[in-house]
């Protein structure tokens, strides 16, 4: 059975858990995700007091137990001078939970703003308590008391580096002294269904209340000093996703994880309730499947679900399928069972399932793009939208043409015209060389109006921490006119290499690369990536000859995936959506393009801990 945390977080107006306007010490459980909005009222507005009303959007994070990241953005309602025009306040808030509650204390956080934004209005530096007491079985009391420090730490303007410029802030000197001081407040909670809060934000006094719909869904108002409203929503969930094992006694894998290499005679096996699945093959002992799956981005929701319907069968080894190559085996009992394909037991399989591409499915997917900067006043989002159909020709094992159509929607960024038009093309080879050892070769028209070659290389054992590899690629640029086609000679160079290190309790890979980027700008990159279920977030900070930034990059499966299918042919959404934002625009820092996947990307969806840790 699929189990999913039941969570529950009264958040602030900047999305920290809370009350109205302060924070609260409460922990949330690790993997607990929420986005929402909130309206803040003109007389009490933080960067546009008196004048404007404004817009809070926020995404809340429990991306470890204990430590949480906020990002918020503040935006203006109506109309704005032109010089202060922009984007809004981005701003990002680190909270770490120093103590936990127990019977006798309380939890005590620490809420830090980053101090790489400029201008920001919700600056936050403060230390905060919470209590929590039932009152009755249905019915608890939570205390909060804190203290804003008045200063902070702050950058004078927008460079190309987010490290320069720094400078100490008065927040007395502001218009709105946000946390302040001392603050606190009581929220009463109506058995997680709903409550009713007031509390001191150091400023003023405030009251308000609450409904929890669904079990996920947070609405709440509020009254500002008893004169304005404000109001908000939020969703909150859980992405830390587990599946309970399943109960058989097979024999695990001997120490070293090696078994019997000879080959076996394969035969394709028309399975009831299998049509999700493709290339599918049961051996003659019948006691091991090899398979392929395109629907679902985590590739263990496919083994769970193929395993569900086929150990009863007696099949406990499963071989799971990219572009028809075998990356390793794996059996499912108390635990997982996970084991490395040697370059004998990759020929042996060759020899038994000859390659055939009627073994596919015509599969069509829906693949939304979505390109966006910081732009200038005039207009302060530069963005194109375009909506890609895609498929796969599958020519040999591993050896692919990825080919579709491009839909343009809207164009604020450059200057292609919204013409329908090849969406990027290209083959692509995928290698396992023996156990640990992979290739990725691509060549044809890439993602970000960029042609040419690319070759990956990468070290890696799914049973192990460490590993690396290298990328090296010679592109040019190109695009689509009306009329006709427009490229550039390949002369853009890029060579990088990275090693990385996962630490497999809660699937965190950190990652250090560097190289030659795009434009000849050389520099490095750290990477902190944690895989939570279906979900991928990952933050970076890079330093180049270019400048220095930093960002965050999320992987997300879209729904709902399976639109119509059939035996031979099938639509469906796209698996994955992949996006990244980078804090400073327009000076080409550590550029580069996307090909259809990455391969250390790929090789860690299919790591042992990753399907360990949501099997339990």
């Amino acid at each position: 059975m699929l189990c999913t945390t039941t969570v529950w977080a009264q958040v602030n107006i900047s999305g920290k858990p809370g009350l109205i306007y302060i924070p609260s010490a409460d922990i949330l459980k690790d993997g607990t995700f929420l986005a929402g909005y909130n309206f803040n009222p003109a007389g009490y507005a933080f960067k546009y007091n008196k004048t404007n009303s404004e817009s809070i959007a926020y995404v809340h994070l429990a991306v470890l137990p204990r430590l949480e990241i906020n990002i918020n953005l503040l935006n203006a309602n109506g109309p704005i001078a032109f010089k202060r025009r922009g984007i809004g306040d981005r701003q990002l808030d680190v909270k770490y939970g120093v103590l936990l509650e127990t019977a006798k204390r309380p939890s005590v956080a620490v809420i830090l703003s980053a101090p790489f934004g400029a201008d920001n209005s919700l600056i936050t530096q403060a230390l905060v308590a919470t209590k929590h007491k039932a009152l009755t079985k249905s019915i608890e009391l939570a205390i909060t008391a804190g203290i804003g420090s008045p200063y902070a730490i702050g950058r004078k303007g927008n460079t190309n580096n987010i490290l320069a410029d720094f400078q100490l802030l008065n927040k007395r000197d502001s218009a709105y002294r946000y946390l302040l001081g001392p603050f606190g407040g009581v929220n009463i909670n109506f058995n997680r269904k709903g409550g009713v809060m007031a509390e001191w934000d150091s400023q003023h006094l405030n009251v308000g209340a609450y409904a929890t719909l669904f079990k996920h869904l947070n609405l709440q108002a509020g009254l500002i000093n008893g004169k304005q409203l404000t109001f908000g929503a939020a969703y909150t969930t859980n992405l830390l996703r587990t599946y309970s094992p399943i109960r058989n006694q097979q024999p695990k894998y001997e120490d070293g994880g090696e078994t019997d290499d000879e080959p076996v005679t394969a035969y394709q096996q028309p399975l009831e309730g299998l049509s999700d699945y493709e290339n599918l093959t049961i051996d003659s002992s019948g006691f091991r499947v090899s398979y392929e799956q395109r629907l679902y981005r985590n590739p263990f929701v496919g083994l769970i679900k193929l395993a569900r319907s086929l150990t009863p069968k007696g099949v406990d080894e499963f071989v799971p399928l990219f572009q028809g190559v075998p990356v390793a085996r794996y059996r499912l009992g108390e635990t997982v069972e996970t084991r490395l394909l040697s370059r004998k037991e990759r020929a042996n399989y060759a020899q038994t399932h000859p390659f055939d591409g009627r073994n596919y499915k015509f599969d069509f997917r829906l693949q939304p793009e979505f390109i966006a900067q910081f732009g200038f006043r005039e207009r302060v989002v530069e963005s194109k939208t375009n909506l890609l159909l895609q498929s796969q020709l599958f020519l040999s094992r591993g050896l692919v043409l990825n080919w579709g159509v491009l839909l343009p929607i809207v164009n604020h960024l450059d200057n292609q015209a919204l013409n329908v038009r090849p969406a990027p093309t290209f083959v692509n080879q995928f290698l396992a060389l023996n156990d640990r050892n992979f290739m990725s070769l691509s060549a044809g028209l890439f993602y970000n109006d960029q042609y040419g070659f690319n070759a990956q290389y990468r070290h890696g054992d799914v049973r192990k921490n460490w590993s690396f590899g290298v990328e090296s690629s010679l592109t040019g640029f190109y695009f689509f006119p009306q009329n006709g086609f427009y490229y550039e000679k390949l002369q853009q160079l890029m060579l990088l290499a990275d090693v990385a290190y996962r630490i497999p309790k809660r699937d965190i890979t950190i990652k250090v690369s560097g190289g030659q980027y795009l434009d000849k700008d050389r520099g490095a990159r750290l990477d902190l990536i944690r895989q939570m279920g279906n979900v991928e977030v990952g933050f970076f900070a890079t330093q180049t000859r270019n400048g220095t930034t930093g960002g965050f990059n999320f992987a997300i499966p879209l729904g709902p995936g399976r639109i119509v299918q059939s035996q031979r042919v099938r639509l469906r959404t796209t698996e994955e959506f992949r996006w990244e934002y980078m804090y400073t625009r327009g000076y080409n820092i550590a550029s580069r393009y996307r090909t259809g996947y990455q391969l250390d990307a790929l090789l860690r969806q299919y790591h042992h801990s990753y399907f360990q840790n949501q099997y339990r």
